[in-house]
């Protein structure tokens, strides 16, 4: 066990360093959001262009694999809404920004570096096959839910139209969209240019749990910790138990993949949960809870599921 606590600690204190930092006025919030707009706009739009368009495309892109990550993940922001709307008594709009909260993973600044560290670079082409899909998959199901669903949405129209324009102002999709562009052309990327994006690469990691941890600083726990605890049991502990039983006993997935894909599955939500919400002004205080709640649970939980999976 302080083996794998050993994969898991350094990852969280690099998260901690930046929370004790933006808490103790060693950066300001200022320099946090510079820090996070060149972590997403250059340093990660490298990382996963660079991985797109050197993937391996017949062994990275496995449908069982794909379906037993993000039919769970589907599956929890249903039960979300559901859980928000029967036993919270939310409104219909408040129940999927609630929902959302399950639904959308910190699989890119948590969920690779564990891999990573516990797994070694041999598993990492999962967990980007995973990462290639996941902003564009979680964005369309979660704002054509909202839109469908919250009585001042605009309907399905308006909404896939909401998902299009998000989709296409996003850098890490327009990097993913652009490296697969790149992989199907067959070129081979130019050496110099693979070589400049390796450099940035290798920041996007470090800065991003750093910006995470920063983050936290702005969140106050406050407001239903019922709800808060059920939010996030379900995208710690229900989320990869559903990926594991697809995972080993429907899709008998070879072990390493299966591995990787509940850990990715294990992982808490992210700033992104707490974005969704703000956009549309519904469950602000139960998003901010949850990325709080969740990613220092998170230290445990994933932990556990380390030891489990061996």
């Amino acid at each position: 066990m302080l083996q794998i606590l050993g994969i898991v600690a350094p990852v969280f204190l690099v998260v901690m360093l930046g929370y004790g930092a933006a808490r103790f006025g060693a950066v300001s919030d200022d320099e946090v959001d510079t820090m996070l707009r060149f972590t997403t706009r250059f340093a990660v739009t490298a990382l996963l262009f660079r991985a797109s368009a050197t993937l391996d495309m017949g062994q990275a892109l496995d449908p069982a694999m794909l379906t037993a990550y993000y039919l769970p993940a589907f599956a929890v922001f249903g039960v979300g809404i559901f859980a928000a709307r029967r036993a919270f008594g939310q409104r219909p709009g408040e129940a999927v920004a609630s929902g959302f909260t399950a639904l959308f993973a910190n699989s890119l600044f948590l969920g690779l570096p564990i891999i990573e560290r516990a797994y070694g670079a041999e598993a990492l082409p999962v967990a980007l096959a995973i990462i290639a899909f996941h902003a564009p998959a979680m964005y369309l199901v979660g704002i054509v839910t909202m839109e469908g669903t919250a009585r001042d949405g605009g309907g399905l129209v308006a909404g896939l139209g909401k998902v299009a324009r998000s989709l296409s102002r996003n850098p890490m999709v327009v990097s993913v969209a652009a490296g697969l562009a790149w992989n199907v052309s067959g070129l081979p990327l130019p050496d110099a240019a693979e070589e400049a994006m390796r450099l940035l690469a290798g920041a996007a990691l470090p800065l991003g749990m750093f910006g995470i941890g920063a983050t936290l600083n702005r969140y106050k726990f406050g407001g239903n910790l019922v709800e808060t605890g059920f939010f996030s049991a379900l995208s710690l502990i229900f989320r990869p138990l559903m990926v594991a039983v697809l995972a080993f006993w429907v899709f008998d997935l070879d072990p390493l993949v299966a591995k990787v894909t509940i850990i990715m599955g294990a992982m808490p939500g992210g700033i992104n949960i707490y974005l969704f919400a703000t956009m549309y002004k519904r469950s602000e205080a139960l998003a901010a809870n949850v990325v709080l709640v969740g990613t220092v649970a998170a230290i445990v939980t994933s932990t556990l599921w380390l030891a489990a999976l061996g």
